[in-house]
């Protein structure tokens, strides 16, 4: 009995987390409140409460998700590719799904622009925490390249792709996938 009940509460917090980064999506900043994201989800504003202390959190969790499927999909990858190579690839395959889409690099830099813009210093501490599952990956492509030097290389390719993202998802629509993949890959290829 506790694991569908550990299963549904799993299901409800993703569905709140989802949600959240939805109304971020469709109605900016202002639209996401306790209120707006339990009514998406269909759950009341204290069912909410039980899973999250605030919108932040909420949307945190979004961004903490996509990152975690991001970090599988790269270990899924084939051992002999680089870092970069790697990156480039799982970036590239995930520009496929469209800016509109929520699990998109689109949705994902603009619900991390909108928790940016709450300005909160410990919501942006707990976004700067999911690099660290990056630096497992990075020690297994670069075995005994120290922790330093392997944190300015996740922040630099981050820092890379980031900017390629913008140019692409600033674009007017439609975005031509070649030309954005062209970007993805000239970003990449400036740490090389």
């Amino acid at each position: 009995m506790s694991g569908l009940r550990e299963s549904k509460k799993a299901a409800t917090r993703t569905s709140l987390s989802r949600a959240a980064a939805q109304l971020a999506l469709s109605e900016g900043s202002e639209g996401v409140t306790v209120v707006t994201i339990a009514a998406a989800a269909g759950v009341s504003p204290r069912t909410f409460h039980n899973y999250f202390a605030s919108r932040e959190d909420a949307l945190i969790e979004f961004i903490h998700s996509q990152v975690k499927d991001l970090i599988a999909k790269l270990d899924e990858l084939p051992d002999e590719l680089s870092p970069s190579e790697s990156i480039e690839k799982i970036v590239i395959d995930h520009l496929s799904t469209g800016e509109s889409a929520l699990d998109s690099f689109g949705a994902l830099i603009r619900v991390c622009e909108i928790v940016e813009m709450y300005g909160h210093p410990p919501e942006m501490a707990k976004i700067e925490l999911l690099a660290a599952p990056l630096l497992d990956f990075f020690k297994k492509k670069m075995p005994g390249v120290p922790d330093f030097e392997l944190l300015v290389s996740i922040h630099m390719h981050a820092a890379a792709v980031a900017t390629a993202l913008r140019c692409i998802y600033d674009a007017p629509e439609p975005h031509d996938k070649e030309e954005a993949a062209s970007l993805v890959r000239r970003a990449l290829a400036m740490l090389k």
